[in-house]
Parts: C-alpha cells; structure tokens; sequence
C-alpha cells in the first residue's frame, strides 16, 4: 500500500509540473489566439497545431481558437497546419498575471518576405524601434535607418483578403498599412515608406482640416460616397489613407501632414486627381471645386 502511495504522490508530482495538462509548468504564462488562413480568413480545417515552450495543443475546427500555458521565457511559437509550410511566430514579453492574447495568426500556402521603412511624417527621418506587425508577425524597424524585414509572411495568390499590418512607436500615432501587391522573383514585397506622424499639440489641428474642397459630379448627382484616396509621396501605389465624401454638397475636409501628395476622387469607376503640397499643419489650402468627369 506505501509503495502505492509512493507513485500516485510522483504521478501528482509530474501533473503539477505539467500545468494540469498545458505543458508550461505550473504558474507559467498563459497564450491564447486563433490561427486563419490568409486567403479567406477561415479557420484551418484539419486543424492546426499550435507549439509553443514544450507545450503543444490542437486548433478548434470552428473559431481555429487555441489556449496555452507555457514558460515565461518563451520567445517563438510555431503553428502547423495540414498541406500548409509551418509558420513561426515571434512572441512579445509574456505577462504572468494575465492572459497574453495573440490575436489573429496566419497560414498560407507561400511564404514571403515584407520590407519597408518607417520615417517621421514631419521631417522625414528614419524612425528607429517601431513595433510593426502583420498578420501575426511582429519585429521593431531599426534604429539607425529605420528599416525592418518582416520573415514567415503567409501569401495566397488567389486570396480575396488584403493583409492589413499596423506600426506603433510612443509618442507617434499608430499607423496602419496595405499588402495590396504580391512577391518578387526572390520572395519580397517591398512597401513604400510608412510615415509616422508624432504626437503634439497640433495633431490634428481644429476642425475641419487644413485641405478642403468640394466635389461635384460632371452631369450632377449626388457625390455622398465618393472616395478620396490619398497617396505619398505622390507615385506611390498604395494609398496610405482613404476618406469618403458624407455630404451632398460634396464638401470635404483633410488633414495632411506636411509632403507631397496625390488626391484620387473616386465615384462609381470615374475618377479625379489633384496634386497637393502642404507646408504647414496651419495653413489652409482651399483646392475649390474637383468635378469628377
């Protein structure tokens, strides 16, 4: 009977240190999120399995959800899905006193590379230790030339979605971006440059912006809906903002920091453009009346 008891006090042992089955170790860190694919959104199916500090667990078939414990030294974490390259995934600092949620992780069928370079909206120097992520990935630009290189980036060629990523950094505004162009020969989608707009006393400046204008529609109608596509510098091919026209006198209000940019107005196919140049957050720039032919 002693003997017994011996072994179901070590199996209680090795329990406890397991983490009840999460594989962290008891009082570790707990990681939770939901693994998708990149082309639809979809959750993977069969399911994926997710591993992470010696721990590993399977994704839910329906909300591709997962819950792990692990190690709060943990750095990596990888994700396999069936007939999908296995994608590894760099984790931030793990806190112990609550749940770390990972958001939303992503798989695909091809692997690439997404590379860019954060500058300073107002005086266009590099801006170092950025947090940029995508679509799961995460890695801070550098500190000299402002750079970075996003590695593990799921593409799907014949996806309907367009992968959003967001750039944080204390005392900016966070920004957001577009991957709305594929890989070159060797692998890499590389951006324009992401501008930051530092946080200050004039950001934004009083309504209703320092670009205004109006919209009118050749032949009349009603111009609600129009969008205003905004890019910088102006042969850029993504537009770092998109506004729409709310009024039916076509009245529009921008704030723009100081650059170069190209104005799209866009109305059911037909489309306007007006270059701008803004010197100062302060200074208003009337651009009058834009008809859309």
């Amino acid at each position: 009977m002693a003997k017994r008891g011996f072994w179901l006090w070590c199996v209680l042992c090795v329990w406890l240190l397991s983490g009840c089955g999460g594989g962290g170790g008891f009082g570790g860190a707990v990681i939770q999120g939901r693994v998708a694919l990149v082309g639809t959104g979809n959750p993977p199916n069969p399911a994926a399995t997710v591993s992470a500090g010696g721990a590993s667990t399977q994704t839910d078939l329906q909300e591709g959800t997962f819950t792990l414990r692990v190690p709060p030294s943990t750095t990596q974490l990888t994700v396999e899905a069936p007939g999908y390259p296995t994608y590894t995934f760099n984790l931030p600092p793990l806190r112990t006193d609550q749940v770390n949620d990972l958001g939303v992780l992503y798989v695909g069928p091809q692997k690439v590379a997404v590379q860019g370079r954060i500058v300073n909206a107002l005086n266009q120097q590099p801006v170092g230790g950025a947090v940029v992520t995508l679509l799961g990935q995460r890695t801070l630009s550098n500190e000299t030339d402002g750079k970075f290189t996003l590695n593990d980036i799921p593409f799907d060629p014949n996806g309907i979605l367009d992968a959003e990523g967001q750039v944080e950094k204390t005392g900016f505004v966070p920004q957001r971006f577009l991957i709305d162009r594929g890989p070159d020969n060797s692998g890499v989608i590389l951006l324009d440059d992401i501008l930051l707009a530092p946080e200050s006393d004039d950001n934004p400046p009083p309504a209703p912006g320092n670009v205004r204008g109006v919209v009118q529609l050749a032949g009349g109608g009603n111009p609600i809906g129009t969008l205003i596509l905004i890019y910088t510098p102006p042969d850029a091919s993504t537009p770092v903002e998109t506004e729409v026209v709310n009024q039916s006198s076509g009245a529009f209000a921008l704030w723009l920091l100081p650059g170069n940019y190209r104005l799209v107005f866009s109305f059911s196919g037909r489309q306007a453009e007006r270059q701008v140049s803004v010197q100062s957050l302060n200074t208003v720039i009337d651009l009058g009346t834009v008809e859309i032919p």
